[in-house]
């Protein structure tokens, strides 16, 4: 009986634990890249609040391998909000973004919201590229471009 009795609150404990995890606002937040046309190199992504210096000071930055033009990468644990995202493919792995002489990247990249940038959009901001993290949508797309 009293194994029983202690089992018992052992399990409402837990499932209240278990709830509020579950109901705290806060989960993984998956983005698939894709696009990339090639294996080699590593996929990065930067993530972004409103309140970060974008594109230069991300609040999180993860990496993965590419396979197949494509790559999975995440965030454990993070509030839901609005965020703004800027994947890119480090071809030779070096772990920074590279420009060419004229100051333009050099290496392929892809934005949130699907924005794109041209001669006439200007550089990216949060309000271009922000997108709803949420438990209805915890993965989000963004294609290398």
């Amino acid at each position: 009986m009293k194994t029983s009795l202690l089992t018992t609150i052992f399990l409402c404990i837990s499932m209240n634990a278990f709830s509020q995890t579950q109901t705290n606002g806060r989960d993984t937040l998956t983005i698939s890249a894709g696009n990339f046309s090639s294996d080699s190199g590593r996929a990065v992504v930067r993530l972004f609040r409103k309140e970060d210096d974008l594109p230069t000071k991300a609040f999180m930055e993860a990496t993965s391998n590419i396979i197949n033009g494509k790559s999975v990468l995440t965030f454990a644990d993070i509030p839901y909000g609005e965020y703004a995202a800027i994947v890119f493919h480090d071809e030779n792995s070096n772990g920074t973004l590279d420009h060419n002489f004229l100051g333009l990247p050099k290496e392929p990249m892809g934005f949130s919201n699907s924005w794109k940038l041209t001669i006439f959009s200007g550089m990216p901001s949060f309000s271009k590229l922000k997108f709803e993290f949420s438990e209805e949508r915890p993965e989000y797309k963004i294609d290398i471009e």
